[in-house]
């Protein structure tokens, strides 16, 4: 399309909106002991550019790989959108990130603005509200503005310069705009949203990004049916398919095979058994009970965890307060080293007693 092919023409027409601003408290250590972050030691790792009927917001996703923390002082991402998309807040935006730190492995969501179900907060799943930036505080757009273009976009990150008489390093650079041959970006249709995930060689955490220009660089969320799950972290609305705050699908951290309560015999108690095949980062279980599916679970035990094992791992509990001739519904919640709560499963009590004290109902 010869619009985008001469779109560094086409684009000095239009006004380009230069904004400087600071990132405030990414995670990590005080910024003098931190180093700035390596000229490719940050990627872009996921994209949400599309918007449905709810202006839900758009994000970008930016992954630091360099198997450290680092601080983003200095870098500067610029946004290019299609010239002819007039929906967008502008034809060329640049701003600068300032001081502050990434950890190793860790993701900084760059948001358009909140959401109707932002999951904004201290932690939720895997998203801690110190990596989130609402990009509206600092630019200003109206409610529900658009950051990126649907039809096409091209999103730059550099590097801080060395010096001050050098040039800022190219560090990454993504998008389908002026792209010979032109690939469109994927969209659903209808009211459903989808992020692209940056494929990395060998799906490594630290491993290399593919290239961001090529369609072949980015996986559709929706394919890999990578939607909001309970417990998991989204940024949107639930039904937003993606993976924001983390740069792969977050592990579960408790792969659970088996959870079965049961009366004991000649008693009112309830045997909770559960097995695991495998734990990662899991400080242990909350143990809940209700006498309804659909709520009112409560807390009547906490027990001690493997930890992070890749060995099954067989648990035990007996429920001593347990009523007779009471159908419980019990609820096994993992809970891990960073607090992050997740309920693994909820299942119905097997088994019943009767009001004659050592008859035992099946």
């Amino acid at each position: 399309m010869e619009g985008l092919i001469n779109r560094r023409l086409v684009l000095s027409v239009f006004a380009t909106l230069i904004l400087a601003f600071g990132i405030q408290g990414v995670v990590g250590a005080e910024d003098d002991t931190v180093p700035v972050a390596a000229t490719f030691d940050i990627a872009i790792s996921e994209i949400m550019y599309a918007t449905n009927t709810d202006k839900s917001p758009q994000w970008i996703e930016l992954h630091n790989r360099s198997g450290q923390s680092v601080s983003l002082e200095g870098w500067q991402i610029t946004i290019e959108n299609h010239p002819e998309d007039k929906s967008v807040l502008a034809t060329t935006l640049a701003f600068t990130l300032d001081a502050k730190i990434l950890d190793k492995n860790q993701v900084l969501l760059l948001v358009t603005e909140e959401g109707s179900n932002s999951g904004v907060g201290a932690v939720k799943g895997a998203l801690h509200a110190d990596r989130i930036v609402i990009l509206k505080d600092f630019i200003g757009g109206t409610p529900g503005y658009r950051l990126l273009s649907q039809t096409a976009f091209k999103v730059t990150l550099k590097a801080p310069a060395r010096t001050k008489t050098a040039r800022k390093m190219l560090s990454d650079i993504v998008g389908n705009l002026g792209e010979i041959p032109e690939w469109e970006l994927p969209l659903i249709a209808g009211n459903q949203r989808s992020s692209v995930i940056r494929v990395y060689e060998s799906n490594n955490a630290t491993g290399e990004p593919y290239d961001g220009t090529a369609a072949g660089g980015w996986e559709f969320a929706l394919q890999k049916d990578l939607q909001y799950t309970p417990g998991s972290t989204y940024y949107g609305h639930r039904s937003d398919y993606g993976t924001p705050g983390y740069r792969t699908r977050a592990p579960l951290p408790v792969e659970l095979s088996k959870f079965r309560p049961e009366r004991k015999k000649a008693s009112s108690e309830v045997i909770i058994r559960w097995v695991t095949e495998s734990e990662v980062n899991c400080a242990g279980f909350h143990i809940k009970r209700s006498e309804s599916r659909n709520g009112g679970f409560k807390v009547i035990a906490m027990i001690p965890s493997a930890g992070t094992t890749d060995k099954r791992q067989s648990y035990t509990y007996t429920d001593k307060t347990a009523k007779p001739n009471v159908v419980y519904y019990y609820q096994l919640e993992c809970t891990s080293v960073d607090g992050t709560r997740q309920v693994l499963r909820t299942t119905h009590l097997r088994g019943n007693i009767n009001l004659r004290p050592g008859v035992y109902i099946l």
